[in-house]
């Protein structure tokens, strides 16, 4: 016989399983319980960082009037906003065929331009 004391709503409740099949079943349903709320929270945390990183890749664009394009892994790349000019500008380097400091000085041009 299985007892569980459960306080609801100012009075405690007392359930008694004496079928273990009911017990077992009843814990499996805790554990799925449980299983739940740490997705729960580990999903709300995903879209927390996602809201954060696209505030920040909006914050580089407006600072730099770089818009990056992070659909492609393979490559740096993405488009350059001119504002005064009302021109865009896309710009795209290859990693395989560059150096991340050659990369990186590449970027710093177009900004500077």
């Amino acid at each position: 016989m299985l007892i569980l004391h459960y306080f609801q709503h100012g009075t405690y409740l007392t359930i008694c399983l004496v079928n273990t099949a009911i017990g077992d079943e009843f814990n499996d349903l805790e554990r799925q319980l449980i299983s739940v709320r740490e997705q729960k929270k580990t999903l709300q945390k995903i879209e927390k960082n996602k809201q954060r990183t696209q505030m920040v890749l909006s914050m580089y664009a407006s600072v730099t009037n770089i818009v990056p394009n992070l659909d492609e892994q393979s490559k740096i790349s993405g488009y350059i906003m001119e504002k005064d000019k009302d021109a865009v500008e896309k710009f795209e380097y290859d990693t395989l065929k560059m150096t991340n400091f050659d990369i990186c000085n590449g970027i710093w041009k177009i900004i500077s331009e």
